[in-house]
């Protein structure tokens, strides 16, 4: 109520009480789609269901880890790592493969989710940073002052069965329509996003196996799930993971094989240790660098982190040391990929002649690598002397990483809209009161 006593006089008007009331109608007005669009800005966006199918809890696939063992008698096994949050009854997992498979070519591997781990341990790449330069420290001191087994209308049901805390069947159809409807009549969760992917790997004459949890199993209970399938190269059917993948999702793949593996139908990129970027206070840009290099090929690129001969003895995991002994060269490719780039399965061959790659990046001895040192980050270096490094966005690695661009925001516009209403908001109140006091008498005071 002040106010409104500051805005009109005394002995209002008719015309200033119209005015107010002009004035209450677009203030409400105002506030109201400040509220409105606010409220679209700052609202998370909807996600969505697929790839793991699920009815009230949405799923995403932040990361994905697989084990691939070349087993050089015409069959390749794969170790899955399979991600769920959700409720038991909700879960259905749902995977193309080239071809049909008999239950004895499913299993579930004792502690499988420590395989991986030790997988990491292993093969994580240790990037050994240079003596830090002057200027880092300066900058810290002043910081511190097969056989079908049923027909059922178009789909063939290969195999059936358990295997730890899963159900499965090995379905397979020429039919697409018929293979979606018989997962939805066997209560496998098919959300139309994977239709039109079904379709094509359908059309492709892929087969499927699909998985859920039996009666009296958590999603605690998921563990990696271990398919043996026909066929000399691996591949990852990324169109279907696609459907529930998140931004720069990370890949992991291992292969046991007779020698080292590279990608065949994606490129096979490189980083320098003289490209990465060492920060003053820690760390380093290695995993920005590779997926701005992985962009600049649309997503579609792989990188060796690891590629040797393996001893058996140096696995702790009976799985692993079994399948070191069986194939004795063991190979670590890993990229980061978006959704939109999915639209191509990787796919993988033995390459022979390849130098081993070691794990460690060692940048002990090199020079002009920290970022204090680098012209605004740019890899030339500023100091005087000579420097190791090298431009990662225009030098001599096999590719240039894609230019570094800021993700937008919804704060900036939020705020920018704010400010605009405001503005308005104050536009509006000056004009009313300037109406208002214009058709007041001479010698009125306000109200106080």
């Amino acid at each position: 109520m002040e106010f409104e006593s500051l805005l009109l006089s005394n002995g209002e008007s008719e015309q200033s009480g119209e005015s107010m009331s002009i004035f209450r109608v677009l203030v409400t007005f105002t506030v109201g789609l400040i509220i409105a669009v606010a409220m679209q800005i700052a609202a998370p966006p909807a996600e969505a269901c697929g790839g793991f199918f699920c009815e009230n809890d949405p799923v995403d696939q932040t990361g994905e880890r697989i084990l691939f063992t070349m087993n050089g008698d015409g069959t390749v096994t794969t170790l899955i790592e399979i991600q769920y949050q959700g409720s038991a009854a909700d879960f259905s997992w749902i995977l193309p493969i080239p071809e049909a498979i008999d239950v004895d070519d499913v299993a579930v591997p004792e502690d499988g989710e420590l395989i991986f781990d030790e997988l990491h341990n292993l093969t994580d790449v240790i990037i050994r940073p240079p003596r830090t330069p002057d200027c880092a420290q300066q900058a810290m001191a002043d910081d511190a002052s097969e056989e079908a087994m049923e027909d059922e209308g178009g789909v063939e049901v290969f195999a059936s069965g358990e295997v730890g805390p899963f159900g499965f069947d090995v379905i397979g159809s020429s039919d697409p329509d018929a293979l979606i409807n018989w997962l939805l009549d066997n209560n496998y969760r098919v959300d139309p996003p994977m239709e039109p992917l079904i379709d094509v790997y359908v059309e492709e004459e892929f087969a499927f196996i699909a998985m859920r949890l039996l009666d009296g199993e958590t999603s605690e209970s998921i563990t990696p799930i271990e398919l043996t399938y026909p066929g000399d190269d691996p591949m990852i059917p990324l169109r279907l993971t696609a459907v529930a993948a998140m931004p720069n999702m990370p890949i992991f793949t291992w292969f046991f094989a007779e020698d080292q593996v590279v990608p065949s139908n994606y490129a096979h990129m490189e980083i320098e240790t003289r490209e990465i970027t060492f920060a003053t206070f820690g760390g380093n840009d290695y995993t920005r660098l590779m997926q701005q290099r992985a962009d600049a090929f649309e997503g579609q690129a792989f990188i060796t982190e690891f590629a040797q001969p393996t001893d058996p003895a140096r696995f702790t995991h009976p799985y692993l040391a079994s399948k070191a002994e069986q194939r004795q060269y063991l190979t670590r490719l890993a990229t980061y990929i978006s959704p939109d780039e999915m639209t191509v399965d990787p796919m993988f061959e033995v390459e022979g002649g390849r130098a081993d790659v070691s794990r460690i990046r060692d940048a002990s001895d090199m020079v002009g690598l920290f970022d204090c040192e680098r012209d605004g980050g740019s890899g030339f270096f500023s100091g005087g002397g000579s420097s190791d490094a090298i431009d990662p966005t225009g030098g001599t690695g096999e590719v240039a990483a894609a230019p570094i661009m800021p993700e937008p925001t919804t704060s900036s516009w939020f705020y920018a809209f704010i400010a605009l209403a405001a503005v308005m908001l104050a536009g509006l109140v000056g004009a009313v009161g300037y109406r208002a006091g214009s058709k007041s008498p001479p010698n009125s005071q306000p109200k106080i």
